[in-house]
């Protein structure tokens, strides 16, 4: 598994990438969490960007187990872990299968379940029946901005979702659309933090709000003028918020 990692004090931040993106949706958060001299990783998770070869099976769950199998090799114990997206939907299913890895949880434009676990099931057998082309990565990229980022950008995001295994999207998408923790929200026992974009469409606020009162002792922002990347949208009030609760003492 490719790890993108800066070296420095434990524990560290690790943060987790959603659908068909990359470590480099997270390499702003790990340079401002290095300049404070903190250890910090961010996976390219199986099946995906320079992990992509990476063998399956790609749920939500086999993806958090091949997160702490990457900490044990680094010999690892326990992380603050940060996953956006659908890397926020494996951080919760890292947290609930290895709870004793995980000191505190960021978790962001994320939920416990779809708004419409259906359609999320539709698409991804949509996804398995076309061809993963170029063109395929106009929707995985395009529609989850607020704040669009430039031309060139957007060339480089598609790059990074075309890069992923077909395989590895379609089966990812499933379990992403079938993932339901609401049952067992309760039994996260760690200091966690929700942040979402007020316009997100994919995660709404109300997602988050779901996340909050199933938590017990969770907190939630909303950043405003923001949509499902909130870290890359809004890079200064997404940081002002996170970095003082990841690098909390």
């Amino acid at each position: 598994m490719f790890v993108l990692e800066h070296a420095g004090t434990r524990p560290p931040v690790v943060c987790l990438h959603g659908f068909c993106q990359s470590s480099a949706y997270w390499a702003p958060t790990l340079d401002r969490v290095a300049a404070r001299g903190v250890q910090a990783l961010a996976p390219d998770l199986p099946g995906f960007a320079a992990s992509a070869s990476e063998p399956g099976p790609y749920t939500m769950s086999d993806l958090a187990d091949a997160v702490v199998r990457m900490l044990d090799a680094r010999r690892i114990d326990r992380v603050r872990l940060v996953g956006g997206s659908m890397g926020g939907v494996v951080a919760q299913q890292l947290v609930l299968r290895h709870p004793a890895r995980v000191e505190r949880l960021l978790l962001v434009a994320t939920g416990a379940v779809m708004g419409d676990p259906a359609a999320g099931r539709a698409k991804a057998d949509a996804m398995a029946a076309a061809p993963w082309d170029d063109a395929a990565a106009v929707p995985i990229v395009d529609g989850f901005f607020h704040r669009r980022p430039d031309e060139g950008e957007i060339r480089r995001l598609r790059a990074i979702a075309r890069s992923a295994s077909h395989r590895a999207a379609v089966e990812a998408a499933r379990s992403n659309a079938d993932s339901d923790t609401r049952d067992e929200l309760s039994r996260i026992g760690v200091p966690t933090l929700i942040v979402q974009g007020r316009h997100d469409r994919a995660r709404t606020p109300e997602h988050g709000a779901v996340l909050r009162d199933g938590i017990p002792g969770a907190a939630l922002e909303i950043i405003e003028d923001a949509g499902h990347t909130p870290q890359l949208e809004q890079p200064a009030a997404f940081h002002d918020i996170a970095l003082p609760f990841l690098l909390r003492a």
